[in-house]
């Protein structure tokens, strides 16, 4: 869909507030069937379209599941990680996916842990600034999947410069995310 490609060519423009643009003013209730099917297809366009229809449909409901599956497949083909926020020593600063995944909550946490191994640079582009920094820091995507689940989560980790620091801390992350979802399936088993 043409107005979805304008959007997503056009995300820095309008900062993921689709909702106020001249696009989105031109949709109006019979585009709403074929955006949810593009939204329930998970393809390239899925996130869009369910931003989309949060705001022309707000009666077209997702659960965070969905969302998260989504707003996961966008993250896991990402080419500028700018949309989901900046990365520092204190954590993140999320952008407007970053925001968006985390308000997901445990929803985000198994589809995302995949990208614990996910070694691939992580490139900002942007502000300078954020560039320099992301350059000089090396981050990949499996960095930001940790912090984002870490935050999440409300673990805590140190987020160092050094690649090989950090790679120690997500396997331990990983673990612990192991053991915590071996728990939940034993705890669900035992109610039973």
């Amino acid at each position: 869909m043409r107005a979805l490609e304008a959007l997503e060519r056009n995300f820095y423009v309008h900062w993921g507030g689709v909702e106020k643009t001249a696009e989105v003013a031109r949709l109006g209730a019979a585009h709403v069937p074929v955006l949810r099917e593009i939204a329930d297809a998970n393809g390239p366009q899925a996130l869009m379209a369910c931003r989309v229809l949060r705001g022309l449909a707000p009666s077209e409901k997702f659960t965070d599941a969905a969302k998260a599956i989504l707003l996961v497949t966008v993250f896991e083909q990402e080419t500028n990680f700018a949309r989901w926020g900046t990365l520092s020593k204190g954590g993140i600063l999320p952008g407007v996916y970053g925001d968006e995944l985390m308000a997901t909550g445990e929803s985000a946490v198994p589809p995302l842990r995949k990208s614990l191994s996910d070694r691939r640079r992580a490139r900002l582009q942007g502000g300078e600034r954020d560039e320099a920094a992301n350059r000089a820091q090396g981050d990949r995507v499996c960095d930001y999947a940790w912090i984002l689940l870490a935050t999440m989560l409300r673990r805590p980790f140190d987020y160092v410069e050094e690649q090989d620091r950090r790679d120690l801390q997500i396997r331990e992350f990983d673990l612990w995310l192991g053991r915590r979802q071996d728990f939940k399936r034993l705890s669900s088993r035992a109610r039973e």
